[in-house]
């Protein structure tokens, strides 16, 4: 498929803005903490006192399995998170402007995703998103590696 071909399937007006991204992920990091908080004490883990930047390993692990699930699931089911569908984006494949399928999902889960496993906040994270600002359809590096795009719901 060409360039041409592509702007064919989406219109330069359809590529989400990055607020609306920036929205829709905040959305998502609410629900995602809250879901993580409920499994973690569920499972009766400790925090060690609630410092953020220095959780146990085992609620890092917890919280990127919860993480997995929902970014990966939801992509896979409906190309949107809680987070997309109240801001009214959806993530696409550039090449068909489908919703993604399991593999480009957990690829685009995957890029960020990793670093929620290290301690601390990643720079590496910020690069990853902050890569949108600079590309001409708004892709984090996330999405360039899952050849997807996220576009305003129609």
């Amino acid at each position: 498929m060409t360039q041409d071909d592509w702007d064919a399937l989406v219109d330069e007006d359809d590529v989400a803005e990055p607020w609306r991204r920036f929205v829709g992920f905040v959305i998502d990091w609410t629900v995602l903490v809250m879901i993580a908080l409920v499994v973690v004490s569920a499972l009766g883990i400790d925090l060690g006192g609630g410092n953020a930047l220095r959780l146990p390993t085992t609620a890092r692990l917890v919280q990127g399995l919860v993480g997995a699930a929902y970014y990966i699931g939801f992509t896979v089911s409906r190309g949107q998170t809680l987070g997309k569908m109240l801001i009214g984006t959806r993530v696409v494949m550039e090449q068909t402007a489908r919703i993604p399928g399991l593999g480009p999902s957990a690829l685009r889960w995957a890029v960020p995703g990793f670093f929620v496993f290290l301690p601390g906040v990643s720079v590496i994270s910020v690069v990853i998103y902050g890569w949108l600002l600079f590309d001409t359809l708004r892709r984090g590096l996330h999405d360039k590696a899952a050849k997807t795009v996220v576009v305003r719901a129609r």
